[in-house]
């Protein structure tokens, strides 16, 4: 899980949160020091896209490919 505690009342965004624990903390958090107390009517939770290792674009990915390469064939023969 991999989300973003968003107050669209106030506009505030929190940073990045891990896990559930996390994000009921920061709520909380921000319903105290920001609302004194009060749970706001814009709050949301964002989730936040995982990149997977076929999303990235194949010109990078053979452009890492090559780079791999050419770095294990100079350790290789050194």
């Amino acid at each position: 899980m991999l989300v973003r505690y968003r107050c669209d009342d106030c506009n505030g965004t929190s940073h990045l949160l891990f896990t559930e624990g996390m994000l009921k903390r920061e709520e909380r958090r921000h319903e105290v020091l920001e609302h004194a107390g009060l749970i706001p009517d814009g709050a949301r939770v964002i989730e936040v896209p995982v990149s997977r290792l076929l999303d990235v674009p194949r010109g990078q990915a053979v452009a890492t490919v090559v780079i791999f390469a050419v770095l294990i064939a100079w350790a290789l023969l050194r």
